[in-house]
């Protein structure tokens, strides 16, 4: 694959999808020591189409590996691992909880702490997708083939209440930074019920939500290495860095440090782009 700058790595999807579906990011990583890369919590859903070689899911409760060529990976509270042998390459697509519905008819809470294969959701959607991602030779027409698919895809379904989806928003929008107590109100639910009818719609509450939409936030800092932990920490609204770090480990496994220096994805991806900041 040829040499390409950060735009053409990256766009939004067509003007129909954005309510539901954030942008496109393409990755190329080559050249790395093979070994594994943290697949971690996020508060959208990871939508990727493999190009030339599957992705390889790794199970350490089971010892099992997964190859997925388009994969779906509902909301999740700790890191997958992704085996790879220095190359990878496809798109990753960014849904918000909302997008299953609109495109597969499928409430969030039914993917929700699993990687799925799509194929086994909606398999014309899978096998048209990486067929015709597979086949472009170039971003832009990968993109294209993308917004082509999912555009023909959106259905008027069932849709979530407009309370849940209001509440999901207050709290991306906020960066996880409102109280649950406060948006219950603003929707007039009791903060009991505003629990129940958002877990039963995406498979985490309220504050679990909110917990990983900061630490996506504070995650992306971290990787860009521009800042310290103790003012990401501060912009995030966490206590401190302390907090930071335990909330970091408990999603993660490991450090913000150890992250950072044993994922040779994350190093790639960083310093690729170290002059693009």
């Amino acid at each position: 694959m040829s040499t390409v700058t950060r735009d053409d790595l990256q766009r939004r999807p067509h003007p129909r999808l954005r309510p539901y579906v954030g942008d496109y990011v393409a990755y190329d990583i080559a050249g790395v020591p093979a070994g594994t890369h943290l697949g971690l919590p996020s508060g959208t859903l990871t939508f990727i189409v493999s190009i030339d070689e599957p992705l390889h899911q790794y199970d350490a409760a089971t010892s099992r590996t997964e190859s997925f060529d388009v994969l779906l990976a509902g909301l999740h509270l700790s890191p997958t691992l992704i085996r790879h042998n220095g190359t990878m390459a496809g798109v990753q697509i960014n849904f918000t909880p909302f997008a299953p519905r609109i495109l597969f008819d499928t409430p969030a809470v039914e993917l929700a702490h699993r990687t799925h294969d799509l194929a086994e959701i909606s398999r014309p959607i899978a096998a048209e997708l990486h067929e015709r991602v597979n086949e472009a030779t170039t971003w832009s027409a990968r993109f294209d083939a993308i917004d082509e698919v999912l555009v023909r895809a959106v259905h008027e379904g069932t849709r979530p209440r407009p309370e849940v989806v209001d509440s999901w928003r207050q709290i991306a929008r906020s960066h996880g930074g409102l109280p649950v107590s406060l948006i219950a109100d603003r929707i007039g639910w009791s903060r009991r019920h505003l629990n129940g009818v958002f877990r039963a719609e995406f498979g985490i509450g309220p504050k679990e939500a909110a917990r990983v939409i900061r630490f996506d936030r504070a995650r992306r800092m971290i990787s860009t290495q521009t800042r310290t932990l103790a003012d990401i920490a501060a912009t995030c609204g966490y206590a401190d860095q302390s907090h930071l770090n335990r909330d970091f480990r408990l999603l993660t496994g490991t450090s913000p440090t150890l992250w950072l220096s044993e994922d040779p994805v994350v190093r790639q991806d960083r310093d690729r782009w170290s002059l693009d900041r």
